[in-house]
């Protein structure tokens, strides 16, 4: 999967309800039921990580940008390049 559509999945996933961690336990639920359990899934982790590092304000006071699209679209932008910098898979 390609780091935007792992920031896509993760920004999704954590506006949920179930968020990261829950649909993390289902996950490893399912792995373990039908026993593939080759590594560890640590979308959650990593998810969070990223949301906290880069956020609205980060994005906001790095390049000096109002609420909006603009804001939206380049908080996605950075979520990806820090995606590809910590994520190697």
């Amino acid at each position: 999967m390609k780091a935007s559509k792992k920031v896509t999945f993760i920004e999704n996933v954590a506006k949920t309800e179930l968020g990261l961690d829950g649909l993390e336990i289902v996950v490893e639920c399912d792995r373990n039921c039908r026993g593939d359990q080759k590594e560890k899934i640590e979308f959650g982790k990593i998810g969070k990580e990223m949301l906290k590092e880069i956020d609205g304000e980060y994005v906001k006071n790095k390049y000096n940008l109002s609420p909006g699209p603009e804001l939206r679209d380049k908080m996605h932008q950075e979520r990806i390049e820090w995606m590809k910098r910590n994520c190697t898979s």
